[in-house]
């Protein structure tokens, strides 16, 4: 059983990515804007379905695995409240009349800015010391 829904989810990825390309292609060619994003939202979603659907259908085969996803999600979390708390809104009211943003869109897109910077130097750490470690094993 696990070994055919593995097919269907791998041939899934590979159908959307084809999509895609094909899309992409058709885009460039025709210039339909609208018809585009239409076709992006459909590839989206079937995306984060089968992004979805694949974990869950491991972590029901092999709930041991369970603790790991629960460990995995506690550190995010645990990043996510650290951005936040070191977010925030740097511009003046001026400025946000300016850019048509309200304050909590600015502290909003402050998060996304300090996550994204805390998660690449955590994978940049990451890789150096399991290169550096795999060079001395």
């Amino acid at each position: 059983m696990q070994q055919g829904f593995e097919k269907i989810i791998r041939w899934g990825f590979i159908a959307v990515m084809l999509i895609g390309a094909l899309l992409g292609i058709y885009f460039f060619v025709s210039d339909s804007f609208e018809l585009m994003i239409q076709y992006t939202y459909v590839l989206f979603i079937l995306t984060a379905l089968f992004a979805v659907i694949s974990p869950v259908f491991t972590f029901i085969q092999h709930p041991k695995n369970l603790k790991n996803l629960a460990l995995t999600l506690g550190i995010v979390a645990v990043i996510a409240l650290i951005a936040y708390l070191f977010s925030g809104n740097t511009y003046s009211e001026l400025q946000l009349e300016t850019y048509k943003i309200s304050a909590g869109e600015s502290t909003f897109i402050s998060f996304g800015i300090v996550f994204t910077f805390i998660v690449s130097i955590l994978v940049l750490v990451t890789v150096v010391f399991s290169s550096i470690y795999k060079l001395f094993k």
